[in-house]
């Protein structure tokens, strides 16, 4: 009766282990204030924000779209309007700002007139809806404020705030500032896919630029209950086999 008891609390440990280490990790966000940030994937989705500026009119692409709910000189911008947008920091030459040229992966300059277009919230929204499920989305976070936001449909309906964005970027400037400093390469992972994610600011303004997405496979890693219970099953293990040892010698 015991050896059968010894054996049932083995197999019930094995089974806890198992499922245990299927349990998903929490959506992740990672931020880097100067170093381009990759999508996780190998085949990213790419934002065109390319086309006439300033625009509110919806943007087409082959596996996305962009719609805007703002006014006036917001949505798809280009260049720096005082009290309205500031162009993303892309990193520093020197001492100098630079900025992306054009979409994700483009190249940067320090010129302001020589910067591409970027995607400017003011109070209102920006939405990107993609054809096919995504897990991953990228991009180059301007003047990081508390109030900017980005809202993922997904299971879990994950919230990315500029708080934890400012919390996740080490060496951040300053709420706000558009300086070196204040902007973040960005790249949120989900553990559930998403169709549309949506920005928003309640102050003047998220501002955001070299947009990507992409899709890649989820691999469990055990959570930190799964090594206890993986501890509990060799425990167990080694108790079987020293009653065993003991048995032995008796007979």
């Amino acid at each position: 009766m015991k050896k059968m008891f010894s054996r049932t609390l083995l197999a019930t440990a094995a089974l806890s282990i198992a499922v245990s280490s299927g349990v998903a990790n929490a959506d992740s966000i990672s931020a880097s204030l100067f170093s381009p940030l990759a999508p996780s994937g190998t085949a990213p989705t790419v934002i065109n924000a390319a086309g006439t500026t300033p625009s509110q009119a919806t943007i087409t692409g082959t596996d996305y779209t962009v719609s805007f709910a703002t006014t006036g000189t917001q949505g798809l911008v280009q260049g720096a309007a005082g009290g309205l947008h500031a162009i993303p920091v892309a990193g520093v030459s020197g001492t100098a700002p630079t900025y992306l040229t054009g979409n994700y992966g483009s190249s940067t300059t320090t010129s302001a007139a020589a910067s591409g277009n970027y995607f400017s919230t003011g109070t209102g929204t920006i939405t990107f809806t993609f054809s096919t499920p995504q897990t991953s989305l990228a991009l180059l976070w301007g003047s990081i404020d508390t109030t900017n936001s980005l809202s993922f449909n997904d299971a879990s309906s994950f919230k990315v705030t500029g708080s934890a964005v400012q919390a996740a970027a080490a060496g951040f400037a300053s709420n706000g500032f558009q300086g070196p400093g204040g902007s973040a390469y960005v790249v949120v992972n989900t553990t559930t896919p998403f169709t549309t994610v949506t920005a928003t600011s309640s102050v003047v303004s998220f501002e955001f630029a070299g947009v990507a997405a992409d899709t890649a496979a989820f691999t469990a890693t055990p959570e930190p209950a799964s090594f206890l219970l993986f501890g509990l099953g060799l425990g167990l293990v080694a108790f079987g086999a020293y009653r065993r040892f003991q048995a032995a010698r008796q007979n």
